[in-house]
């Protein structure tokens, strides 16, 4: 079996997280294609710092001492920690270190004879060093706010031309992000980066997401009596824009009294999101869910009418690569009210598959509830388009084209 180390800053703490888990998910897919999967991650306070899930074997680099004060990883991840933590902010450079000195440690260790960095910085830079050190195969995949990251910081741009170098192939979630990352390099390198770059997308778990369950059965269980019920999925946190979606069921609720809005997730704007529920008066129209485990969520899905994903480009210049609430929806067969913003608009065809609304507009979201919740056949439209739309990021979609690029990087080592 082939030896692929996988680096991340996002991985599951312990069996069941939901932290890193899409990554778990194409590490555990690739074993059947006979590769031999070890992944590299942050430790976390309680976490172990080694032990095998789903027969990947796990290391977790300590980078701050006492553990339970490790502030950059997880949670809210690294790019919120970072704005709202000066501990993290500190911890920044040990970091990097430690997760280097881990990975040149592993590669010995283990005869890994791939790497595979999740997000461009800092694992893609650890992983472009490991290259260099032991001229191993690099693939280095884009997910969201590292691009913004690295324009940021200090020679951002030089350390964006030093990673590419030293990877075989780059990987991006959506074409807009590897756009971003032509931007940052110099002309001199942009042409043999575009002959690395692949866009393929995060996967769903089709099967997981039929609907086996009945929707009256499992509104009563979570205590949920409205007609109608509007979904929203994911942390809450500014980029999400879930205060809008709030802002606009106040005007949905002054039309039609039969519907429900249910909000998954947890996260800092959690007390604030509250308030705002709270002074628009809507209270027992809007349900906080809070956490819920990955193998409890389609349960959320299947008892709701209508998806709606309201994401912006936040304060710091962050937007979302590939929201994977949103192809979560796609293959529960959701009718789906989305943002026009970048990642979205490669996933949602206006019309067909979801219908689009510019970010930040309470209105336009408010208008497009209420057309679908009056229209029972658009909505049948869009479900049934948003389930065809879901074949091409099956995970076993996703599985081959990663699996396809590991062996041709092999071959050519």
């Amino acid at each position: 079996m082939r030896k692929i180390l996988v680096i991340t800053s996002n991985y599951p703490r312990f069996p069941k997280d939901t932290s890193g888990w899409f990554i778990h998910e194409l590490s555990k897919r690739l074993i059947s294609n006979g590769f031999q999967m070890f992944a590299l991650a942050p430790h976390c306070y309680d976490a172990k710092f080694k032990e095998e899930i789903d027969e990947i074997k796990i290391y977790r680099f300590p980078y701050f001492y006492p553990f339970r004060l490790q502030k950059l990883a997880y949670n809210n991840g690294i790019a919120y920690n970072l704005k709202s933590s000066h501990l993290a902010k500190i911890q920044v450079p040990f970091f990097f270190l430690f997760e280097l000195l881990y990975a040149l440690k592993l590669v010995r260790r283990e005869n890994i004879e791939v790497i595979h960095s999740h997000w461009i910085i800092p694992q893609g830079l650890v992983g472009a060093i490991c290259k260099k050190i032991f001229g191993l195969p690099h693939l280095t995949t884009i997910h969201s706010s590292e691009i913004t990251l690295l324009k940021k910081i200090p020679l951002g741009g030089n350390i964006a031309q030093f990673i590419v170098k030293n990877s075989d192939v780059i990987v991006s979630v959506s074409s807009h992000r590897a756009n971003e990352l032509l931007n940052l390099i110099s002309q001199e390198v942009i042409e043999s980066t575009k002959e690395k770059i692949k866009i393929i997308p995060l996967g769903v778990n089709l099967e997981y997401f039929k609907n086996k369950k009945s929707k009256e059965e499992l509104k009563a269980k979570y205590g949920i009596n409205s007609k109608y019920v509007v979904l929203f999925v994911g942390r809450l946190v500014e980029v999400k824009g879930c205060e809008y979606l709030i802002e606009a069921f106040k005007y949905v609720k002054e039309q039609f009294k039969n519907v429900q809005l249910v909000i998954v997730g947890t996260g800092p704007l959690e007390t604030k999101l509250e308030k705002i529920v709270q002074s628009c008066g809507l209270k027992e129209y809007v349900k906080f869910v809070g956490f819920v485990e990955y193998s409890k969520i389609n349960d959320y899905y299947t008892l709701s009418d209508i998806f709606v994903l309201s994401s912006i480009v936040d304060s710091s210049k962050f937007e979302e690569g590939l929201p994977v609430a949103l192809l979560e929806a796609l293959a529960a067969g959701k009718p789906i009210v989305a943002t026009r913003t970048n990642g979205i608009i490669e996933v949602i065809e206006d019309g067909r598959n979801g219908i689009l609304v510019e970010p930040k507009n309470p209105e336009q979201i408010s208008i497009n509830i209420l057309k679908l919740i009056k229209d029972n056949e658009l909505r049948k439209i869009l479900s049934k388009n948003a389930l065809e739309s879901s074949k091409k990021y099956n995970w076993e979609v996703i599985k081959k084209e990663h699996s396809d690029i590991l062996l041709d990087m092999l071959r050519r080592s």
